[in-house]
């Protein structure tokens, strides 16, 4: 059985209007303990949309709670609401209807997304010990994401894909690319355990799922 799930949007529509995908949205979920990174670049500009991560939850039957831990719009994500009702469609596709505010008119508004899903059966999910950097590898996708620290708060996180023997960056915020690659997830992290601490790159991390 599957542990780990890939999840691209492939539409988003903000009701009544028409659908559109305007970023490259890519979430990576650890199906036993709920944890997940979701970032969103947008396609045009290549600028960071939303990035975020925490734990997923059911709210009820097919409704889906996303509790932020970190967040790139806020320095409050447990604030943050994000709650949505999925439904199978039979194209497997899943559709997603909530409510959220949209950025082009910052109001509150419905929306419906399309959503295309992978489940896989390796992965791992880290964080350091003050939850202001969040990494995790599924399949041949990885992302990252963090708050760096000092008064700017700036944010900062990079979408990867795996690509024969190495990861290839395909979206990044300014100033990661050149050095990016040291930040790649080792290969074999079969050793980590979840719930535990680990010591890689001169940092503790804690082990959310693997």
């Amino acid at each position: 059985m599957a542990a780990f799930c890939v999840s691209f949007r492939e539409s988003i529509c903000w009701l009544p209007g028409e659908a559109s995908e305007p970023t490259q949205t890519v979430v990576l979920t650890g199906l036993k303990s709920g944890v997940f990174l979701d970032v969103r670049f947008e396609k045009t500009s290549g600028k960071l949309d939303w990035a975020f991560a925490g734990y997923r939850s059911s709210a009820g039957p097919n409704v889906a709670k996303f509790t932020h831990h970190i967040d790139s719009r806020t320095l409050n994500p447990l604030d943050v609401m994000d709650l949505g009702q999925n439904t199978p469609l039979p194209n497997g596709m899943t559709m997603e209807t909530g409510e959220m505010v949209n950025p082009a008119t910052g109001m509150v508004e419905a929306y419906e997304e399309m959503w295309r899903e992978k489940e896989c059966h390796d992965g791992v999910f880290v964080r350091n010990v003050t939850s202001s950097v969040w990494r995790a590898r599924v399949g041949t996708m990885q992302l990252a994401l963090g708050r760096t620290p000092g008064p700017k708060c700036d944010f900062w996180a990079w979408q990867a894909k795996k690509s024969g023997e190495g990861w290839v960056v395909g979206y990044a915020t300014p100033g990661l690319d050149a050095e990016v690659a040291d930040y790649f997830l080792p290969e074999d992290c079969s050793g980590w355990q979840a719930g535990s601490t680990v010591e890689w790159r001169g940092e503790t991390w804690v082990v959310l799922e693997n």
